[in-house]
């Protein structure tokens, strides 16, 4: 009888059969070239031997049949197809045999696949084994774990020397290009990274010495000094006269108007101020406060260019961001709009308790 042999294992499969009865490889591939080329002949010796053979591994059910068929099937009457020797026309299996739990082709007991559908029949330890779980680490973790550390400290020693050498001289080529680049931009990377860290940390310091005086210097109202903006929370802090009626056009902020008083912010050495805090108006426990109009709106000249901040009408201190860009020695204050003043006794006036400007630490 003719029979396939498996391209993997090389063992012999009944003819017909879909998957290699010991391996479970498929067999159809090689069908076409199987078709083409004759069936293997067998003397009586070598069908005796694997007959024996295979009876010796899969028991008496599954013993190759070398036998004809005993007689012709009658006209018109269909003979009984079977794919292979282990598969009953009546699909049910002999005894000896296990049936497949896919296709229900009856396999012998001996088999791990199927000859029809390559299921597997017989899970062996591999088939139910689980993959080992395998602890997994974060990347900081294999950082800093000692065993992973220590290798590392032995993968660099047994590098060579010139290799070794490659990597520092190629960490200083690396840092003295930072700094060739610094210095060509004009900026000390020391003040950058500290500008940098300030960043990130938000911090910010009042700038001393500062020195306030009032623009014109008669604009500021009696009893009040403009020199008090830089000390404690004062009832006579700066002030100046406020008539919505007659407010002028200012040089520094096209298109703004705002009270002719002013106030001048000197500092001793250019700086770049990044934030103004200030607290407008009288203190609250000041029974004038409602009585004066005040500001809303602050306009802050400083190298050609204006900013306006937005004032609550609040005595609490509020924090206006501010960035000039490019330090400077001067800004210079006006009031551009106010919260209006009670009706009843009003006080043509308007004025801040305090006024701090802040940098980034020197």
């Amino acid at each position: 009888m003719s029979e396939d042999v498996c391209t993997a294992c090389g063992e012999r499969n009944p003819a017909g059969s879909a998957f290699c009865l010991y391996c479970g490889v498929y067999l159809g591939w090689d069908q076409a070239t199987a078709e083409e080329r004759p069936p293997v002949r067998q003397s009586a010796s070598e069908q005796s031997a694997v007959a024996t053979q295979r009876s010796g591994q899969a028991g008496p059910a599954a013993t190759l049949s070398t036998e004809a068929p005993s007689a012709d099937p009658s006209p018109g009457q269909a003979a009984p197809v079977r794919t292979s020797q282990y598969e009953d026309v009546s699909g049910r299996p002999k005894p000896g045999e296990v049936a497949c739990p896919q296709c229900g082709v009856p396999n012998a007991v001996t088999l791990r696949f199927c000859s029809k559908c390559g299921k597997v029949l017989r899970p062996t330890a591999f088939t139910n084994q689980k993959p080992s779980a395998v602890a997994s680490q974060t990347w900081w973790q294999r950082l800093w774990d000692p065993k992973d550390r220590k290798a590392r400290r032995e993968y660099r020693r047994s590098l060579p020397p010139l290799y070794r050498w490659r990597r520092v001289i190629t960490a200083v080529v690396g840092i003295a290009a930072v700094l060739v680049v610094f210095s060509v931009v004009g900026k000390n990377p020391v003040s950058w990274a500290k500008d940098r860290l300030y960043d990130v940390r938000g911090t910010l310091v009042a700038v001393d010495p500062v020195v306030f005086a009032g623009a014109p210097p008669q604009s500021v109202a009696p009893t009040y000094a403009a020199a008090a903006l830089g000390t404690a929370p004062l009832d006579d802090a700066w002030a100046t006269a406020w008539d919505p009626t007659k407010l002028a056009p200012l040089d520094g902020c096209p298109g703004k108007s705002a009270a002719r008083g002013m106030v001048t912010v000197n500092f001793k050495d250019p700086v770049r101020v990044r934030r103004l805090d200030v607290r407008a108006g009288l203190p609250a426990a000041n029974a004038n406060r409602q009585l004066q109009f005040r500001p809303s709106t602050l306009l802050v000249m400083y190298e050609g260019r204006c900013s306006e901040l937005q004032l609550k009408d609040s005595s609490d201190l509020q924090k206006l961001k501010l960035d000039t860009g490019v330090p400077v020695k001067q800004l210079l204050l006006a009031v551009g709009g106010t919260y209006p003043a009670r009706p009843d006794a009003p006080q043509n006036l308007t004025a801040l308790t305090s006024l701090t400007a802040l940098s980034r630490p020197r």
